[in-house]
């Protein structure tokens, strides 16, 4: 499975933009075709930006690009930066991540998780600092919220999974 989130991953990066129904097509199929090779057995939907794969493990589907959001699926006790912008939205059977960016430095959007995190009953697991990234990790039984940081120059990335067990 983790193979097929990539494939999805790359995929939609690849895709972003194109528009042409003829190359969404040629893509699902050559993703089909290369998931067939791993034994599994999918549907895949390119369109606007989005890809989705249907398994008997569940749907997957990647969103980036201009109007990307936040799902409405997402968690609502795991706090999204305010102001960010939506670069990427990946969903899996058992997670989603989002990739957002920031014009805030990393040492406020980290404060930020720090003080929401632990007031919406997250337990910090494990918390590390680099000049220009940090990670923290949270546990609220079952889940686990993983929390990355990155700043370059004026804006500042955040990676953010939420992972069932």
């Amino acid at each position: 499975m983790k193979r097929i989130v990539l494939v999805v991953a790359v995929a939609a990066l690849a895709m972003t933009g194109c528009g042409k129904k003829a190359s969404e097509s040629l893509a699902e199929k050559m993703i089909e075709s290369a998931m067939a090779k791993d034994g599994v057995k999918g549907k895949v939907n390119i369109s606007d930006g989005k890809v989705s794969i249907e398994t008997k493990d569940g749907t997957s589907s990647v969103s980036s690009g201009e109007g990307t959001k936040v799902p409405d699926t997402f968690p609502k006790d795991v706090p999204v930066y305010a102001g960010t912008k939506v670069l990427m939205s990946i969903n899996v059977p058992n997670g989603m991540n989002l990739m957002l960016e920031s014009g805030d430095s990393l040492e406020k959007i980290v404060a930020f998780y720090k003080g929401k995190m632990t007031g919406a009953g997250w337990k910090e697991e494990m918390s590390m600092n680099q000049p220009s990234t940090t990670i923290l990790v949270y546990k609220k039984e079952p889940r686990t919220v993983q929390l990355a940081v990155t700043q370059a120059g004026t804006t500042s990335q955040i990676n953010l999974t939420v992972a069932d067990k």
